[in-house]
């Protein structure tokens, strides 16, 4: 009795501070420190034999190991080694998946969902503040406790997908609770002006619809209707400026598109380096775009295979492809419980890999921590159904 105590607490920390991960990956500080008690438990608990035999998510395991290992080529043949190299500590941040399989078991998902439902309600009610203190312009927009904007509203992105996919696939009707949250999450993503997460949450509702009642799809024109005429004027017109290529953003991109690919051409296998990518974009940059120097390319695939190379690309496409063919396979033999986890893990993802291409999501930390506990949480619940 005495040595079994030891390796229960173990996985209990381990769990707890995955989960605590999730829910805090707004204080990124905190979210650094609470992964590696994590990680380190998990340690613990797995020597000791406990989470041996757990699902792991097998199919996207590959992926993420490919994804580590060009990140590794691509600093050591970087064209400056030494910076890309001071850059591979952040991979270990990809072990959230594996933790995430193993941890993250129906009992602990019903606890990240709440934690979702309280961080979501904090952020949101944040920005409602700061909206009304005039943070209601592209100037100055809500980013909550968070530095950018973008963050803020990736974080919120994610987290509202994960509770309506909840609302809606739940079977006993439990979790009508969570939908206050998700909507003042979903006004707040508007308020953001943050158009890549609106375009986000559109392809994470969409694919709902798809998992759960296609009947929805008639609904959502009238809804979209009513969010129109209720909304401020600063979120139709940046609404309407999505279409028009002239406006600075939008051409701001396709310059950084063309830049990127650019470097890939002349860098196809390893890519420029990480981190090269803002270094060299004033070499690439094309002479009537916007801005002289971007912090990265805005889009994640062109992001990655310019820094990483053709393999780095094709690891990212392979860990979205296995985690949505895992999760989509197994839906149709879920039954009740055990199919919300699997549900709302794939809507929240579609929505962050939507909104990602249109920003670098996946290389902000506190949206990524999210992101790769979902895909591994997701991923390990097909694989429990299945069995």
């Amino acid at each position: 009795m005495n040595g079994a105590a030891p390796t229960s607490r173990a996985r209990l920390v381990a769990a707890a501070a995955v989960t605590a991960v999730g829910f805090l990956s707004w204080r990124i500080g905190l979210a650094n420190f609470l992964f590696s008690i994590g990680l380190l438990a998990a340690i613990v608990a797995w020597r000791r034999g406990e989470l041996r035999g757990l699902p792991l998510g097998q199919r996207v395991l590959l992926p993420v190991a490919a994804l580590i290992a060009t990140a590794l080529l691509s600093a050591v043949f970087s064209l400056d080694p030494l910076a890309s190299l001071g850059k591979l500590p952040r991979l270990v941040t990809l072990l959230l998946v594996p933790l995430a399989a193993l941890l993250i078991d129906a009992t602990w998902w019903r606890r990240l969902v709440v934690a979702l439902a309280v961080s979501t309600t904090v952020l949101a009610v944040w920005g409602f503040v700061q909206y009304v203190q005039g943070a209601d312009n592209l100037t100055q927009r809500i980013h909550g406790p968070l530095s950018h904007y973008m963050t803020y509203s990736g974080l919120l992105l994610q987290a509202v997908l994960v509770l309506v996919a909840e609302v809606a696939v739940e079977h006993r009707g439990r979790a009508w609770w969570l939908l206050p949250p998700a909507v003042l999450g979903t006004v707040a993503i508007l308020l953001s002006l943050t158009r890549n997460a609106w375009v986000g949450l559109a392809v994470g509702l969409l694919l709902l619809a798809a998992v759960w009642r296609r009947r929805l799809l008639l609904v959502y024109p009238v809804l979209a209707v009513l969010i129109w005429l209720a909304a401020p004027r600063a979120v139709l017109d940046r609404a309407v400026s999505a279409f028009d290529l002239r406006q600075h953003a939008n051409y701001d991109r396709v310059c950084m598109a063309i830049s990127g690919v650019q470097m890939l051409r002349d860098h196809p296998w390893v890519g420029v380096g990480l981190d090269m990518v803002p270094r060299l974009y004033p070499l690439y940059r094309r002479d009537d775009a916007p801005r002289w120097r971007v912090p990265h390319l805005h889009n994640n695939p062109l992001q990655i295979a310019a820094e990483r190379g053709v393999g780095g690309l094709a690891a990212y496409l392979w860990l979205l492809a296995a985690f949505f063919a895992t999760t989509w396979r197994a839906l149709p033999r879920l039954v009740g419980d055990a199919r919300a986890p699997v549900a709302a893990a794939l809507v929240a993802v579609a929505g962050i890999s939507a909104a990602g291409l249109f920003e670098y999501n996946f290389g902000d930390a506190e949206v990524q921590y999210l992101t790769l506990i979902l895909i591994g949480a997701g991923a390990a619940a097909a694989e429990r159904g299945a069995t």
